[in-house]
């Protein structure tokens, strides 16, 4: 984006994850649920299929469907609104370790680590053809400012300026 004569360079990536995670914050936890037409078998050592089962109300507040299906199985039947089902298994894999490593964290912070997983794997990726409405939307938002770091923390965005062009390409 070019903006006051400078060349903004953003992270569609990291951008769309931080407008996700902040989105999922503001529903308070209660998210929106797409059921899977086909649903997703899931092998999983013993100890996490018993951290599903332990943490089922709160893994269905946060939209996800899973039932124990023999010893190290889950079924996944519903997962969060705006998740591609390809990540699902992945994206249970990773809050499974969050839930393991969550007995030295605050309720709130496993909450905030578990929504920025599923920010993360929401968000649009690499390679992935993106509508000229939806990086409007995104460059919209960082532009005004709301968005300026992903929910790891990382900027979403770094500007150039005419002289560090002009610098780079030996004209100063």
């Amino acid at each position: 984006i070019e903006k006051d004569g400078e060349l903004l360079l953003i992270d569609k990536h990291a951008a769309q994850e931080r407008m996700i995670f902040d989105k999922l914050k503001a529903q308070g936890h209660e998210i929106m649920s797409q059921s899977l037409l086909v649903p997703i078998t899931i092998k999983l050592p013993a100890d996490e299929v018993e951290l599903i089962e332990q943490n089922s109300e709160l893994l269905s507040r946060l939209g996800f469907e899973i039932e124990p299906y023999g010893g190290s199985s889950g079924i996944l039947r519903s997962v969060p609104a705006d998740t591609d089902s390809a990540d699902a298994a992945p994206m249970v894999e990773e809050i499974c370790d969050k839930l393991k490593k969550s007995t030295s964290l605050s309720h709130e912070d496993t909450l905030d680590d578990i929504l920025h997983t599923v920010a993360c794997k929401a968000a649009i990726k690499a390679g992935w053809r993106t509508e000229d409405s939806e990086l409007m939307a995104i460059a919209k938002e960082v532009v005004s400012g709301n968005v300026k770091y992903c929910p790891h923390g990382r900027p979403v965005a770094i500007t150039l300026t005419k002289k560090q062009l002009d610098k780079e390409f030996s004209r100063l």
